[in-house]
């Protein structure tokens, strides 16, 4: 198995860790321990730590090793208000266009993030919302966008389960609402109602963000 590879999956397997939050926000992790965790060298380990860096997830440092870095509620508003806009865009778009929307695969991942819901399985819960977000982005085949939402997702789905797992209070439950509302207007073909339920969420979002740091 070459090096390529083996750099591959460690990096897959440790951002999907941290997704998980199965490393949560401030976890040290060893380049040793990660490797031996793994089956392999500390090379392909340490390539993989450098991708997962870029990607802001994680931060070294010489002598201590890699910290699982948090992401601050105004860095996660700011990627937030990003994806409400691009929606709120490609609703647009795509009524104007008469692109038709792909129904069945927003079905089938609000079907996944109900079982995740009841399953109390958050990580499967985000990211199947975060895949419904980018099954809606993906009706105007607009590559720039879905990057966007690739470079996001890591990050994104990281601090909403890290969030849950620390503060098992706060259960979710809005997204999924908001995600039944926009897949039955969008049956009905009306926009404006899908629309509206993209930026009531936002709304109510951003208030928990101003009134008590929370994700809803």
């Amino acid at each position: 198995m070459s090096s390529t590879s083996l750099e591959t999956i460690a990096y897959r397997e440790i951002r999907e860790r941290i997704m998980r939050a199965e490393y949560m926000p401030g976890s040290m992790l060893s380049e040793n321990e990660l490797a031996a965790l793994l089956g392999m060298s500390r090379t392909p380990v340490r390539a993989a730590v450098s991708l997962l860096e870029r990607e802001g997830l994680v931060g070294s440092f010489r002598g201590r090793g890699v910290m699982v870095k948090e992401v601050s509620v105004h860095e996660f508003s700011e990627m937030y208000e990003v994806l409400v806009s691009m929606q709120l865009f490609v609703l647009d778009a795509a009524a104007k266009r008469q692109l038709k929307f792909d129904i069945a695969t927003m079905e089938q991942l609000l079907e996944q993030q109900q079982s995740a819901l009841e399953q109390k399985d958050y990580y499967g819960y985000y990211n199947s919302n975060l895949q419904f977000t980018e099954t809606i982005l993906g009706t105007i085949h607009n590559e720039s966008m879905l990057q966007i939402i690739e470079l996001y997702r890591g990050r994104y789905v990281f601090t909403t389960v890290s969030y849950r797992i620390k503060y098992p209070q706060y259960q979710p439950s809005r997204s999924i609402q908001t995600n039944r509302g926009i897949l039955e207007a969008l049956k009905r073909g009306d926009i404006a109602v899908a629309k509206a339920a993209v930026a009531s969420q936002y709304s109510d979002t951003h208030e928990q963000f101003i009134l008590h740091g929370l994700m809803k």
